[in-house]
């Protein structure tokens, strides 16, 4: 499952990730590319499900997308059934 953000500024913004409200970090699954433009979450699971959303920050602020909503359902332990997702459409502007 990937996300992808796009951002505008000037400066440029750094871009990073929430979860939920807390940080999103890379990890065996989890990875960003393009400057973190895009997180990618490999073999979903149900304890991925949660509220992600884009932050971009330069020295002129902050600004943040709208929620990406990741609700993963799974009838068995090992075997998930369906992914619902919302990638994330806004463009941020600093």
């Amino acid at each position: 499952m990937t996300l992808s953000c796009n951002t505008t500024g000037n400066p440029v913004p750094t871009i990073s990730w929430t979860r939920n409200g807390s940080p999103v970090n890379a990890s065996g699954r989890i990875s960003f590319q393009d400057d973190k433009t895009q997180l990618t979450i490999t073999n979903v699971n149900r304890t991925d499900s949660g509220e992600y959303r884009c932050v971009a920050r330069n020295s002129l602020g902050i600004d943040t997308s709208n929620v990406a909503m990741l609700n993963v359902q799974c009838n068995y332990i090992l075997l998930c059934l369906s992914i619902k997702t919302e990638q994330v459409v806004s463009m941020l502007s600093l």
